[in-house]
């Protein structure tokens, strides 16, 4: 944490003093510090999402395509409000997207001319997350009544509970295993899933307002499938870890 010189904290109350003044809307702080504790936070993150993909149909794709754990991955890209409700806690409400689409072709079946029998798989989840974030030190610190210093570096964990938007999509050519004529379908199952989500990660303060962020999360979650196109399987695994960096502006 940074420390405050006696001089500089003269200066900071004397300029705290000029602001009573101003208008409420120019409420800002100098260099390096606030006039008051930030009351929000608004951050977007970028990152990569990698599920878990446990379930029987994951698992019977990869065996029957040539699809891997790692071809279900895709980006992340989401958004972030965060209130502080005490000094170390914040109430987190976020939510984001992520999808993959990979091509793929039968491992061991191939058509009538000997050529690949070929299909899209697209995966995606749009998560919608209400949490706590908690700090294991102190974001900053208050310098009398009018000076608020931002820690550089805290360091948090968190958790939660939401839903989870899913949509699963295979596009081309398949093999009907009883009869093995090779037909050309779209499948689909979508929908919405209850899930819990637990973090941590780090907030380095860049200046008085911008916040760089890095964060590791995990969620638990599993989607119904469709009935009538994916009889006999068990709910689709929605778990999944997701690192994102992001910046995030304090108010």
């Amino acid at each position: 944490m940074r420390s405050v010189h006696v001089g500089a904290v003269g200066l900071v109350l004397a300029a705290a003093l000029a602001v009573e003044s101003m208008p409420a809307a120019a409420q800002s702080g100098g260099e390096g510090f606030l006039f008051h504790r930030p009351v929000v936070s608004l951050g977007l993150r970028l990152g990569y999402d990698q599920p878990r993909a446990s379930s029987d149909l994951f698992q019977q794709t990869m065996q029957d395509l040539t699809l891997d754990r790692e071809d279900f991955a895709g980006t992340f890209v989401g958004f972030e409000v965060a209130i502080p409700a005490s000094d170390r806690l914040d109430v987190v409400v976020s939510a984001g997207h992520a999808s993959a689409s990979s091509p793929s072709e039968f491992r061991d079946w191939v058509d009538q001319d000997d050529n690949p029998i070929t299909q899209v798989t697209e995966f995606a989840t749009t998560p919608l997350e209400f949490g706590a974030r908690y700090y294991l030190k102190p974001r900053g610190r208050q310098v009398g009544r009018f000076a608020w210093i931002p820690t550089k570096m805290a360091p948090f964990v968190g958790g939660g509970f939401g839903a989870v938007r899913y949509r699963w999509q295979q596009t081309g050519d398949f093999v009907d295993f009883e009869t093995l004529d090779i037909f050309t379908s779209s499948i689909v199952s979508e929908g919405w899933a209850a899930a819990a989500h637990a973090s941590a990660g780090v907030d380095v303060s860049l200046n008085k307002h911008l916040v760089l962020s890095a964060e590791g999360r995990y969620r638990w979650a599993r989607g119904t499938l469709d009935a009538l196109r994916f009889q006999g399987f068990e709910k689709l695994d929605l778990a999944g870890l997701r690192f994102t960096v992001g910046i995030s502006a304090r108010f």
